[in-house]
């Protein structure tokens, strides 16, 4: 039997638009999340121009021992191979460093990537991985959840899904109790700005203002008032490991969501 766990994801490209200031605001987010006991921090691929280098990301990794860094390798991306080489090579250095092999988001892909066979990939690079690491690693498997489930019980991997609330069922029977860890960006009160332009991204809609927007914004959000409450308790049940993001890095409003969620799942 597991347990539910609550973990954070950062979007690198939100931080700072140089790599010193990315990191130095990791640092700031990762002291954060330590001070009130959130253990995993998944940073989130985009584009190989604003993710760290597993090397640059030492600092955390050796003064910050008690949060785990699950740092996402998009696998069609052009430098997913040298990127994999990078964690195993740190991977025997720092027991907190963990791997979520996802086939990436086609907005950060050209062209070229796109066309690549991200299940044959994920795949490759997660035996590859194996082969010297036996900790926790996460597999990304939106739009290939059968290949997913598939894989992750051949590699004991973590199935790790987007948020979509008419799928959660769906989701969670595909691994045993423990081993889901879902996505999802968290709104505390009303929805925003931000999370009606994430929301018509989702869609593929031109208007974030649409008519479609009440509705959607609850399939593809997890909003931590109203029956929001019903699906924390249904998840807690499940032991799942819900990575919240919200639509702000600012320290009261990460503090707030973690605060929030704690409430509503020890009620």
């Amino acid at each position: 039997m597991r347990d539910f766990r609550l973990a954070k994801a950062t979007k690198p490209s939100q931080l700072s638009s140089s790599a010193e200031g990315t990191l130095a605001l990791l640092y700031e987010m990762n002291s954060l999340l330590s001070s009130i006991g959130i253990r995993e921090h998944f940073i989130d691929a985009e584009w190989a121009s604003t993710d760290p280098r597993f090397s640059d990301l030492s600092i955390l990794l050796e003064e910050q021992k008690d949060v785990t860094l699950v740092v996402t390798i998009s696998v069609r991306r052009s430098d997913a191979d040298m990127r994999v080489k990078e964690f195993i090579e740190m991977a025997q250095s720092y027991s907190n460093l963990q791997p979520c092999l996802v086939p990436g988001n086609p907005a950060y892909l050209s062209q070229q990537e796109l066309c690549k066979n991200s299940i044959k990939l994920i795949e490759e690079y997660a035996r590859r991985i194996r082969r010297t690491y036996d900790g926790t690693m996460y597999l990304g498997c939106e739009k290939i959840e059968k290949a997913s489930a598939r894989i992750a019980r051949l590699l004991n991997m973590r199935l790790f899904h987007v948020y979509r609330r008419s799928k959660l069922e769906y989701f969670l029977s595909l691994a045993d109790e423990g081993f889901t860890a879902i996505y999802t960006p968290v709104i505390l009160d009303s929805p925003n700005a931000a999370a009606k332009s994430y929301v018509a991204r989702r869609l593929g809609a031109n208007n974030p203002d649409g008519g479609f927007m009440g509705q959607s914004i609850n399939e593809y959000v997890l909003s931590l008032t109203g029956d929001g409450t019903d699906i924390l308790e249904y998840l807690r049940r499940r032991c799942v490991t819900l990575v919240i993001q919200p639509f702000s890095n600012s320290a009261s409003e990460v503090q707030e969501a973690f605060r929030k969620i704690r409430a509503r799942v020890d009620q």
